[in-house]
């Protein structure tokens, strides 16, 4: 293997900004030695590293592979785009952060793939890696191309770039796969036979070079060959107690800073809700959880293996784990004289929320997150969201009495069924809120309300409406800051072009693959970054490749068609996503 550590010192670390991105170095990291190993295995995340380092499952995958007494993992990020220049000036190939070798020497490439923006970085991490973008140009001598993570539920798009995707928790296929990796080696298999013996062994595997699709879109691929399967079933690992030891417990701490300092703690995997726009909560079922003696346990070593001085209870949906309570009463008596805080993400609001602040009233205090979603109880109701307005402003009363700052909000525009009415129910809940702390100090309380665009997403109830066009969602921004001038009530809102963009290749089958290396070639780089995003770039890509976005954003899709992702199958049947369909009008 091609070990580039003189190089990177000399030649890339000198040349860019903030070089502590590039350097590794990170407290718990495994360095376990590649040129050891039996196969070797590349943890690609298609994001800056300040992104990439705080991705629990990506540390979590990391750590199952470093387990086997077999294998190596290292870990790689996608450069920014100064460092990009700098590599490709110099000469100098994508290496693994600890290891220091060429990426392209790795028997494995595995990319998280979490949302639907970071696919030109997988281009520009391949190219950088000199491994052909394109999955037919790849010979003996280039490593397999894997991808999981979200956006292996619906992966036509990308079926052009990779080699194999894995759909669900990947603790145990990616061990799977892995072995079959090494069992290939010995046998001196070749590329072919290695891919097939991966579709036929591993279960949640998806190999799209046996598939095509069946017809234009909205066409769902059918296999080449009878000794393949037709549909994928998604890994879910049932018992959280085979997360491996060190991925929680010895964290990856950065020498440089990630968008998340503080040890993350995965509370429960699933979601009870079943919110009819939600793609995790129907694909990541059944619901998980963990007991309060092992989550406090985990903590502990945690806190003494970083020197973190926050604590994240992560889930989809904190505040259905059935302990919460207990649990952070647990962690308080524990950790608040200590000086670390636990934060908590967006919550259901209900009557639980009400009492939660009061619970962490022994550390510091900084804003309460609410997921709303509708502004009126009418459009909740149809979306599956069970919370009432009544709960909601106990809730936010209770914050603001325990000493909370402020309050943040998200919704979602241009919901099926969405009027002007609802989009005013939108301010006017955020305004009632924001009253509600006149009864403690006599003042208005400030309300954070964050907007997002609805994006029709696979595999949920929603999942065969049409997208609105950007014409409407320009009315709604211009809505809601015209009637929030004057108010404590402030708006951000998402961009809106990032989400059309996230329609076409969320909903899109195999041609967007080509829609998608034409906006690389032109320039498309850190799609989910303001400074980095051109939309004007995406545009001429759409109108070269010919790709037809109107019908895949912008159309219902019938009930009946077969679904570019429906060889995937999710917890959820068809026949239950209809019928759920059916109570969104």
């Amino acid at each position: 293997m091609k070990d580039l550590s003189d190089i990177v010192s000399k030649r890339l670390l000198p040349a860019v900004t903030r070089p502590g991105q590039y350097i590794g170095l990170e407290t718990n990291a495994r360095n376990v030695d590649p040129r050891q190993a039996k196969v070797t295995f590349a943890m690609a995340f298609p994001d800056a590293y300040t992104i990439g380092i705080s991705h629990l499952g990506s540390q979590v995958l990391y750590h199952t592979i470093n387990d086997l007494d077999f294998a190596a993992a290292d870990r790689t990020y996608c450069p920014m785009p100064d460092a990009e220049k700098v590599m490709r000036e110099e000469s100098i190939p994508l290496f693994g952060w600890e290891s220091r070798c060429a990426v392209a020497d790795f028997d494995i490439v595995g990319f998280s793939l979490p949302y639907e923006l970071c696919i030109t970085n997988v281009l520009t991490m391949l190219d950088l890696g000199n491994i052909p973008i394109l999955s037919a140009e790849r010979t003996e001598s280039d490593p397999l191309v894997i991808g999981g993570d979200s956006q292996a539920d619906s992966p036509e798009p990308y079926a052009r770039f990779f080699d194999v995707f894995i759909a669900g928790d990947g603790e145990e296929p990616v061990t799977r796969l892995i072995e079959t990796v090494r069992k290939t080696k010995g046998l001196k298999l070749t590329r072919e036979e290695t891919l097939l013996r991966i579709a036929r062994e591993v279960s949640s595997a998806y190999v799209p070079r046996f598939y095509e699709p069946s017809g234009a879109w909205p066409a769902e691929p059918v296999p080449l060959r009878e000794d393949v399967p037709s549909t994928f079933s998604r890994s879910c690992l049932a018992d959280m107690d085979l997360i491996p030891r060190q991925a929680e417990r010895y964290p990856l701490v950065p020498q440089f800073e990630g968008v998340h300092d503080r040890v993350v703690i995965e509370i429960m995997r699933g979601c009870p809700n079943a919110c009819r726009f939600c793609q995790a909560g129907w694909v990541r079922r059944p619901v998980r959880r963990r007991s309060i003696d092992e989550l406090v346990d985990i903590t502990r070593e945690a806190i003494d293996a970083t020197g973190y001085d926050e604590i994240s209870l992560l889930s989809l949906s904190t505040g259905d784990y059935p302990d919460l309570e207990k649990l952070i009463e647990r962690l308080n008596a524990e950790f608040t004289g200590r000086n670390i805080s636990i934060s908590l993400p967006s919550l259901r609001v209900d009557r639980q929320l009400a009492i939660l602040p009061k619970l962490t009233s022994g550390v510091r205090k900084g804003g309460l997150t609410i997921a709303a979603e509708a502004g009126s109880e009418k459009l909740r109701k149809a979306i599956g969201k069970r919370i009432t307005e009544e709960d909601m402003i106990r809730g936010v009363s209770a914050a603001w009495e325990a000493g909370f700052g402020s309050v943040k909000i998200y919704f979602i525009a241009g919901l099926p069924g969405e009027t002007d009415r609802d989009i005013d129910a939108i301010l006017d809940l955020c305004l009632r809120l924001s009253e509600t702390r006149k009864a403690f100090d006599g003042n208005r309380g400030s309300i954070s309300a964050s907007v997002s665009w609805f994006v029709p997403k696979p595999h949920t109830p929603a999942q065969w409406e049409a997208m609105r066009r950007e014409d409407y969602f320009w009315s709604v921004r211009k809505r809601l800051l015209e009637g929030s001038r004057k108010t404590p009530v402030n708006f951000r809102f998402h961009r809106i072009e990032q989400s059309l963009l996230e329609a076409l290749v969320g909903r899109g089958g195999r041609e967007v693959g080509n829609t998608i290396l034409e906006a690389w070639n032109l320039g498309a780089r850190m799609d989910s970054w303001t400074e980095h995003w051109n939309w004007e770039i995406w545009q001429e890509a759409i109108a070269k490749t010919g790709i037809d976005f109107d019908r895949i954003v912008h159309t219902s899709i019938d009930l009946e068609d077969n679904l570019p992702w429906g060889h995937i199958e999710c917890h959820a049947n068809i026949e239950t996503l209809r019928e759920q369909n059916q109570k969104m009008s």
